[in-house]
Formats: structure tokens, C-alpha cells, sequence
């Protein structure tokens, strides 16, 4: 495993640690590498570690009264997972697992609340990253509830382009059609039909998971319009 003082892709959270607090956090954390499917955190299981995301991809689901999964979000590398549980909750409120291969840290959930308790920049940067990640979520849940099907999916397009891809427009989506489905609220027969949708006006190429944007311009107008 690697030193935490050294990685490269630690939280802004862990960079305000001290040389004690790092050996705290080495101490008690362990990395683990995934694959596609294996679960990070698993809802109702009593909450032992915080999984910190440091490379991959991964989902995270609610099941509904009816004990279907929704997906509520994909996340990417620099994500905590679980971490609503240390201070509200004993046992997971949601699932998280890889959609394609990650690499994970878990924390020990005591040694976790002993930094907090520690080090106030170390708890603001965590609450600053709580704010941030209900915000989003508050804008996520506006647009699928508001938006036509034609527009959440161009919002799913977008959100692997430029948030995952770093505004590549060739990309892998890492997602089943059922998967997209329950990400932006649909059936996966309404998905299929909206990728044909917005195929034959020319804004995407679509080969299997490789999506294409063809015409940028047009798919953001469609995903503000809605």
C-alpha cells in the first residue's frame, strides 16, 4: 500500500493532516483493488470503514419499497462512500459497487471520527465536501423529475464526457442499458428509444457502451431545454 503522506491522489481532506495524523490514518486504513460489480459498501450492514474512491468508477443504489435498486449517482475518484453513517446512522444507508475496475480505501470508521475530532481544517474540508456532494444531488433530482427522457439521458452523455472523460467526446459509458435506466428514471425500453432518438438528429454515435458526441452544441441545448 502506499505511504498516505506520498499519494498522489489524496483527499484535500487528508492533505491537511499532520505527520502524527497521517500515521493515524496509514495505520488504520487498508487499499483494496475491485472489479466490475464487486461491492464497496452494502446498505443495512453495520458501518465499520469509510471507502475513500482513489481510481475507477462506481455507482451508488437505494433499494425502493418494491427491493428494486435505483441508482442515485455515479461517483468518481476522490469520492468518500459511507461516510453519512459516522455521524447520523450505525448501519449503511446505501450500496456503492466498481463499474469497472477501482481501487479503494477503507478507513476505520473510529480512527476516522479521532481525525475529525483532531483537526478542525480536516472536519471543514469534509463538511465543505458534504455541501458540495448534496448540492449536486439536489440539482440531479430536480432534472430527472422535470426533464423529458430525451434530456436526462443528453445529462448522462454530458456527465461522461466532461466530468469523467475530461471533455473527451469519444468515450466508453461502463453502464448496462438497465443501468442507465435506473440512473435517469426510465425503463430501459424509453433509453433504447432516446439513443435512437438522438442519434438520427445527429448529435451522438453510438456503438454498443462507445458513445460519440457529434454535435456538442446541440446535445448541451437539449439537456438545458430538457
Amino acid at each position: 500500500m502506499q505511504d498516505c503522506e506520498f499519494c498522489a491522489i489524496k483527499s484535500k481532506a487528508v492533505e491537511t493532516l499532520n505527520p502524527d495524523e497521517l500515521d493515524i490514518l496509514k495505520q488504520n486504513c487498508a487499499e483494496v483493488t475491485l472489479q466490475p460489480g464487486e461491492s464497496i459498501i452494502k446498505e443495512g450492514l453495520l458501518s465499520s470503514h469509510i471507502a475513500y474512491l482513489k481510481s475507477g468508477l462506481a455507482k451508488i443504489c437505494k433499494k425502493g419499497v418494491k427491493g428494486v435498486d435505483q441508482i442515485l449517482k455515479i461517483v468518481k475518484p476522490g469520492s468518500y462512500l459511507g461516510m453519512q453513517t459516522v455521524l447520523s446512522n450505525k448501519l449503511h444507508q446505501y450500496s456503492s459497487s466498481a463499474i469497472e475496475e477501482s481501487v479503494v480505501c477503507y478507513i476505520d470508521i473510529w480512527s476516522f471520527k479521532e481525525l475529525i475530532t483532531r483537526n478542525a481544517q480536516f472536519a471543514n474540508e469534509l463538511i465543505l465536501y458534504l455541501c458540495r456532494d448534496e448540492l449536486g444531488y439536489f440539482n440531479r433530482f430536480v432534472n430527472v423529475h422535470q426533464k423529458q427522457i430525451d434530456g436526462r439521458l443528453a445529462d448522462m452523455i454530458l456527465f461522461f464526457s466532461d466530468e469523467i472523460n475530461e471533455s473527451e467526446k469519444s468515450f466508453r459509458v461502463p453502464l448496462s442499458r438497465n443501468d442507465m435506466a435506473a440512473l435517469v428514471c426510465a425503463t430501459r425500453e424509453s433509453v433504447t428509444r432516446a439513443i435512437k432518438d438522438l442519434s438520427e438528429i445527429g448529435t451522438i454515435r453510438v456503438n454498443g457502451k462507445h458513445f460519440e458526441i457529434v454535435n456538442y452544441d446541440l446535445l448541451k441545448k437539449i439537456s438545458e431545454k430538457g
